[in-house]
């Protein structure tokens, strides 16, 4: 291959470690991460002078090679990452698809600035101005654009294989027409062809590329998400079935003191006496927990959530009527306020001091349709991402389905949800437009 020179295989290697480094930064490093990055960067720099050996002792200039060439620094790459980084076969492969799509667009954009300036610099300044500065900007653009707004939030970080495939096609079609391009088949076209044009087109092609890795494994770990969520609410219909006869037998041991107190009269003994009577008062309390709002679902999770708040000393006051919620299935009105319920409880139950241990539910109507608005005592500080509180779990990725799921059924009903904390106080205000 003429023309092929080792220090171009140098800068390439360094625009592109560049790239991929800002996608492989927040990955769980290996350990003694130093000692392995710079072990990992001298035994990439070794390979790569012997790809440089193999590829330019080939004769010609066939674009087949040279794209062949690039791949081939590019797989390199990928081993460097696995040296350094704590990372499975597709997060590496993502990182490097996206890394070099980031360091083409930064190829592309040099070419295009160099072709319409006119600038010609050499030495330090060329390698500066030209072969650092567009490549680090991209970087950085890429960065704040993409990674910073969507990596390391409380999602799953699995990637989607096809996606990454795809983008990789896309890619190394783009480096290949680039290639041609610029090789002596082309070279009689016109500079502002070559040089503007089509490197635009490889800008697009290369976002695109990035946006199919990216954003579509995205949508894809969401619809993923919606499957678990609806997976879970089926699972629901078992506990409600469940509940329902916790709430039976309830009934009935309250019905079966009717027996008891008939038996009050035959006990001679007064201390006896007052025991029987507390006894059977006891047993009476918890009739106060049974919630008849108009809505069997809705019955059944106050229910048994307001036995749990009693266990804990927490108060739980409610004004709602549930028949207003029978455009809803029971199992998203289940699962619904199971959820509000229990955030609430698990964030009450961190208070020491039993007195601000207090839940408030309610539901009215409004011009638009149905307000329920409940909040609760809550002295940590809350941290929001798009809306919804940050799990205080360190698993994030398996934590945190109870919040989205509460978005889940509201969207699913085309309704709107507030979460908000201040003043000690966590809210949560959900409006459903009902005719």
């Amino acid at each position: 291959m003429e023309g092929i020179q080792f220090i171009s295989c140098i800068r390439f290697s360094i625009q592109l470690l560049m790239a991929e480094g800002f996608f492989a930064a927040g990955l769980e490093k290996r350990k003694h991460f130093w000692i392995r990055l710079a072990a990992g960067l001298a035994g990439y720099l070794l390979l790569a002078w012997l790809v440089y050996l193999l590829f330019s002792s080939i004769p010609g200039n066939l674009p087949v090679a040279y794209t062949a060439y690039y791949i081939s620094l590019f797989f390199l790459s990928l081993g460097f990452l696995w040296t350094a980084f704590q990372m499975t076969g597709k997060e590496m492969l993502f990182a490097g698809v996206c890394g070099y799509a980031a360091q083409h667009i930064g190829f592309a954009v040099y070419m295009i600035v160099q072709e319409l300036s006119g600038l010609v610099l050499s030495g330090v300044w060329d390698f500066l101005i030209f072969r650092i500065l567009p490549y680090l900007l991209v970087d950085l653009l890429v960065y704040f654009v993409l990674i910073r707004r969507y990596e390391g939030k409380s999602e799953l970080k699995e990637r989607d294989i096809r996606m990454i495939l795809l983008a990789l096609v896309i890619l190394l079609t783009v480096v290949f027409l680039s290639v041609l391009v610029d090789s002596e088949m082309f070279r009689d076209e016109s500079p502002l062809l070559r040089n503007v044009l089509c490197k635009i087109y490889a800008i697009f092609c290369c976002a695109l590329s990035m946006f199919i890795a990216f954003s579509l494994s995205r949508q894809n770990r969401i619809l993923h998400e919606n499957e678990m969520m609806e997976s879970m609410l089926h699972s629901l219909r078992e506990q409600q079935k469940l509940s329902r006869e916790n709430i039976n037998i309830i009934n009935i041991k309250c019905h079966d003191l009717k027996y008891r107190i008939s038996r009050i009269s035959k006990i001679e003994n007064s201390e006896d006496q007052k025991e029987y009577i507390e006894s059977i008062r006891n047993a009476v309390a918890i009739y106060d927990n049974i919630y008849q709002t108009g809505n069997d679902a809705l019955d059944l999770v106050l229910t048994e959530k307001s036995l749990l708040c009693d266990e804990y000393n927490i108060k739980l006051s409610s004004m709602i009527d549930g028949s207003a919620l029978n455009f809803m299935h029971t199992t998203d009105v289940y699962a619904l306020f199971g959820n509000l319920l229990d955030n609430a409880i698990e964030s009450v139950m961190k208070e020491a001091d039993e007195e601000k241990r207090i839940i408030s539910i309610q539901m009215s109507r409004k011009s638009q349709g149905y307000h329920i608005h409940m909040d609760n005592y809550c002295n940590e500080a809350i941290v929001f991402e798009e809306g919804l509180p940050v799990t205080t779990k360190e698993d994030k990725a398996y934590h945190g389905f109870g919040v989205r799921s509460i978005k889940y059924i509201v969207d699913k009903y085309k309704g709107d949800m507030l979460m908000s904390a201040g003043g000690q106080r966590f809210r949560v205000d959900i409006l459903f437009y009902i005719s």
